[in-house]
């Protein structure tokens, strides 16, 4: 009998042993999860946290997403998804658009929000002079709060990209009315950040580091890191050095490119791992149409056909990205197979319609001339955002040489460089990006192929292509408004209104003690940060 109970005995310590054993084992693993730890991550320029009013472009774009939220999120392939509105409707005319608010949500200052902050922060931006390029901007009208978490926004258009422009990073976003002073004013003093996104800033260096911390108030999956600290690095050498340091755990994306010379180094590196995805981004060369040179669709088309794209990308680019075919990539809306033509590599094709120009070589010193005028054009780019456009632009500056064009180059500082674009327009030729996500297309198109308020449009300028625009933005019938684009591509492939050279991916590289990693949507979210957890 005592050896029974003997038995008994030991055999019950033995199970609660167990058992203690494995809930300890449970708990120490969801502890390294929800610990998540801090990461530091680099970005190429100043976040800009001290003006970082949601209704502003003051800030890095991609910093926009991590501390505010907007009322409804641009999801895969422009899926139009649900934020701080849970549902919405549209009137019968498309220009009444009415949003039922996400209930129980708090800014990270712990005040409410509701309609009358949603309020608030839409005319904080809307009719600006600033935001013109915003149509949606533009065309609100009228604010209605309908009650404390339903609001009506009435258009005076019928525009069907309305939804898709609230999605944007910035100046659409939903900031608390206590982020000026006076606070609630729409037009007041902007103090300091404060939003409903999942973090909140905790400190900020201009020009140094700025510290991020979880929103205790955010009401969606709540980050499993605990602080994210965002380290300016400008030079784009000196991240890959900090990557492999150890000094930062994250880079890349459009907030801190990786020079693609550099990834040969990543990918040996066991410390660090390269994640790649297809973009929706396009690099293309814009053709100043005010110069003679570029006024005969002949040049363009030849243009086209003399840049070797895939050897771009497979010697210069690693083989990171596509040639371009047409100015979008496919992963673009509305963009097929079908309207989505390109100019294939042929010097051939290209010297020969040069010759159909008048341009010939009389002189015999390699360069085409014409009444006397030789063909020298300069083709400007900056270094700083995109490291690999400078040597891009040295091998089209190889490849039009081959066809007696004389390409001299001209490297702009950032700001020069878009001040040239926008406003000097004294270049011949120029590298540019497409936008991407929410922008494309209809955003980029109606941004750098229109004409805006007495301004001439961009990159081309065109009666029939403006037309074109203002009708698909116009049209709410889904299938009349894909026909429409497919005339607007081919317009743009036909008479070459500009150059695309390729399609980059998306490159972040990440330390190996940080887990969880995942891309976000879009490239101004290009992390889904709330993944993300460090193991060591």
């Amino acid at each position: 009998m005592f050896q029974r109970y003997k038995f008994l005995i030991s055999f019950l310590i033995l199970m609660l042993l167990v058992a203690v054993l494995n809930g300890c084992a449970k708990k120490t693993s969801v502890s390294v999860k929800e610990k998540g730890g801090e990461i530091t991550v680099a970005v190429a320029e100043d976040p800009g946290f001290d003006q970082l009013d949601a209704a502003s472009y003051n800030g890095l774009i991609q910093a926009y997403p991590m501390i505010y939220d907007s009322l409804v999120e641009y999801g895969e392939k422009g899926k139009i998804l649900p934020a701080l509105a849970t549902s919405w409707e549209i009137s019968p005319d498309g220009k009444t658009y009415t949003f039922h608010l996400r209930q129980g949500v708090k800014f990270s200052d712990g005040t409410p929000f509701n309609a009358d902050a949603v309020k608030f922060s839409l005319e904080r931006w809307r009719q600006k002079p600033e935001h013109s390029s915003i149509t949606v901007s533009k065309a609100l009208e009228k604010i209605e709060v309908v009650d404390s978490h339903t609001i009506k926004l009435h258009f005076n258009i019928c525009y069907y990209p309305i939804l898709t422009e609230l999605t944007y990073p910035r100046p659409v976003r939903v900031m608390s009315p206590s982020a000026v002073t006076p606070a609630g004013d729409p037009n007041g003093k902007f103090v300091k950040p404060i939003g409903t996104g999942p973090w909140m800033v905790e400190s900020y260096t201009k020009d140094q580091q700025a510290v991020l911390v979880r929103n205790p108030n955010y009401w969606g999956d709540k980050p499993k890191l605990s602080k994210i600290v965002l380290k300016v690095i400008p030079d784009p050498q000196a991240r890959t050095l900090a990557l492999q340091s150890g000094e930062v755990d994250l880079a890349g994306g459009r907030m801190s490119s990786i020079p693609l010379e550099s990834l040969p180094l990543i990918t040996k590196d066991s410390k660090l791992q390269l994640h790649r995805t297809e973009g929706t981004t396009s690099y293309f060369l814009i053709f100043n149409y005010n110069k003679e040179f570029f006024q005969d669709v002949r040049i363009r088309q030849a243009i086209n056909y003399a840049i070797n794209k895939k050897s771009m990308v497979d010697n210069l680019l690693g083989g990171v990205g596509k040639p371009a075919q047409g100015l979008f990539q496919f992963t673009v809306p509305y963009v097929t197979v079908r309207n989505n033509q390109g100019y294939t590599y042929n010097v051939n094709k290209a010297r020969e319609l040069l010759a159909e120009a008048g341009w010939k070589d009389t002189d015999g010193d390699g360069i085409l001339d014409k009444n006397g005028k030789p063909f020298k054009v300069s083709l400007t780019f900056q270094n700083v955002e995109y490291p690999e456009w400078k040597p891009m632009c040295e091998a089209i500056q190889g490849d039009l040489a081959k066809v007696g064009i004389q390409v001299n180059l001209k490297m702009l500082e950032r700001t020069a460089y878009y001040d040239e674009l926008w406003k000097n327009r004294g270049y011949e030729l120029i590298i540019y990006r497409t936008y991407s996500d929410s922008w494309n297309p209809h955003g980029f198109l109606a941004g750098l192929f229109h004409a805006a308020k007495g301004k001439p449009a961009v990159a081309w300028s065109d009666p029939k292509l403006e037309l074109l625009i203002d009708n698909v933005l116009s049209t709410m019938d889904e299938t009349e408004r894909q026909k429409i684009y497919d005339e607007i591509f081919h317009l743009i492939y036909e008479q070459a209104m500009c150059v695309p050279l390729y399609y980059p991916e998306e490159i972040i590289v990440v330390n190996s003690r940080v887990q969880g990693f995942k891309f976000g949507t879009t490239s101004y979210c290009p992390v889904k940060w709330e993944k993300l957890f460090v193991t060591k």
